[in-house]
């Protein structure tokens, strides 16, 4: 399936699924880069039967009967990012999934009076890759089942105005890049490595939260009411966080910290892009409501669990301090919705350290002991560099 549903990107699909990204919804189907992409110049792929006799019927033509020279080659460069050019893209998915799915764990804590959900975050030594700590970097409490029941009121009365929304909800089912290319001007030819990098992040992203949902458990608005009637499919697992939240406000920041380290003069203006960046997570995570597959508290938690995870995936490309929050859904009032200035500034792209007792977070000092992926780091430079203004000489 394609992320950009209209067709618009052509060839490349949508990116959709780097071929390691197979289990993950959107990313399903290995055709996104058309059997080796280069291939399709040629009328066929690499798993056309014509071809490959082609390849057969060549190979005995020109080749003759012995092999009669092996050339000199030089060793392969072992460990470095040099390599990387020449890979395709669905084997650097792979290596970015290496990089970060072992920087986390997800697990189940029952102490207190409520069950949580605890995201911890993981340092590695510089050369010797063991664990040497983990810190807890997202620690959040479900709502009691009275709060839901009382959001229901909220759900209800999102769901009068669906028409009005349909088709923003329909083609958002699956990620929704293509909202986000309206903003940042995005396009596979254009910009390739911020791709690769915002669903590195979103694959990285989904497992987590995936995880979350699954320990937490949270029932869904179509088991409280039979009027509710969502108008799309409810998923199978728990209602918070909200993974559409979680990916939003993930790509959100992480756009809004490629235009800003980029330099580009357009993008100093942080009250203006960075603010329409969050109203589009927004929006999309409410979007979810007024579908009538989610609480207003899912999207709250879902934009708090993606800015973190948005930190998170930032430091492990350049280091630096990391982020830590806090979310008690037994203190959330059932009367409010996502206010994601509560949570976070725009023109600072920081994290609020409170929301009042329902949220709290905390700059977290990044260990010396530890260093940046490479390949990460690698990526990143790729991606910030395509939203570098071209010098032009003049002047």
């Amino acid at each position: 399936m394609s992320i950009f549903p209209q067709g618009a990107y052509g060839a490349y699909g949508a990116y959709g699924a780097y071929g390691a990204y197979g289990a993950y919804g959107a990313y399903a189907g290995a055709g996104a880069y058309g059997a080796y992409g280069a291939y399709g110049a040629y009328g066929g792929g690499s798993e056309n039967p014509m071809l490959a006799n082609a390849f057969i019927t060549t190979h005995d033509g020109i080749t003759g009967a012995q092999l009669d020279h092996v050339g000199t080659v030089n060793p392969g460069a072992a460990d470095s990012t040099e390599n990387l050019t020449r890979l395709s893209a669905g084997v650097r998915a792979a290596l970015y999934q290496a990089e970060l799915t072992p920087t986390v764990d997800v697990n189940f804590d029952a102490d207190g009076d409520f069950p949580q959900a605890v995201l911890w975050r993981r340092g590695k030594e510089k050369r010797g890759g063991t664990v040497i700590k983990q810190e807890k970097m997202v620690q959040m409490i479900a709502p009691e089942v009275g709060q839901l029941q009382a959001q229901m009121k909220q759900v209800w009365g999102y769901a009068q105005i669906r028409p009005d929304r349909s088709s923003e909800i329909l083609t958002q089912v699956s990620v929704p890049a293509p909202f986000f290319s309206t903003i940042g001007f995005m396009d596979p030819a254009r910009t390739p490595y911020t791709l690769e990098f915002l669903y590195a992040a979103l694959a990285f992203a989904s497992s987590a939260y995936q995880r979350m949902k699954y320990t937490l458990a949270v029932k869904r608005p179509i088991e409280f009411s039979p009027q509710l009637q969502p108008m799309i499919p409810t998923p199978t697992h728990g209602s918070l966080p909200s993974g559409h939240a979680t990916e939003a406000f993930l790509m959100a920041r992480l756009i809004w910290k490629l235009l800003r380290h980029s330099n580009a003069p357009q993008y100093s203006d942080t009250a203006y892009w960075g603010e329409m960046l969050m109203r589009l997570a927004a929006r999309i995570a409410t979007n979810r409501t007024v579908a009538g597959v989610h609480f207003p508290v899912d999207s709250v938690a879902g934009a708090i669990l993606g800015s973190t995870l948005a930190e998170h995936v930032f430091t492990q490309c350049c280091g630096g301090d990391w982020w830590s929050t806090s979310f008690d859904g037994t203190k959330f009032d059932p009367n409010d919705d996502l206010n994601w200035h509560l949570l976070y500034d725009a023109a600072t792209d920081t994290m609020e350290p409170s929301a009042g007792e329902w949220m709290q977070g905390e700059t977290q000092s990044g260990d010396p002991r530890f260093e940046p992926s490479p390949i990460l780091a690698w990526l990143w430079s790729k991606a910030v560099a395509e939203w570098q203004d071209i010098e032009t000489g003049a002047g």
